[in-house]
């Protein structure tokens, strides 16, 4: 069996549903953003940095929450696929 297997790419293409995405900024929103990225979660770091994960169905919707980061000219750190037992590990470290 491939490694490629369990990517984001390959669970999209086979249709077999969406993957969970951290994406990391350098700054801050306040809590009125929320709706504006809609199923995502934001995470406050106390580096003045920010956390946004979910679930993202395909790359058309990364993109368009790639874009809406960008338009608020906030500096994207890192995109990253991850687990959900990953994520839940990061959330109690924090």
């Amino acid at each position: 069996m491939n490694d490629e297997s369990d990517t984001c790419e390959s669970k999209q293409s086979s249709g077999s549903g969406c993957c969970r995405i951290e994406i990391r900024v350098r700054g801050q929103l306040s809590d009125q953003w929320r709706d504006w990225f809609e199923n995502m979660e934001l995470r406050f770091l106390e580096t003045g940095e920010m956390i946004l994960s979910g679930a993202i169905p395909d790359q058309a919707a990364l993109m368009g929450i790639l874009n809406k980061i960008n338009r608020l000219n906030l500096t994207l750190l890192s995109v990253n696929e991850v687990s959900q037992k990953q994520s839940n590990v990061e959330k109690e470290k924090e």
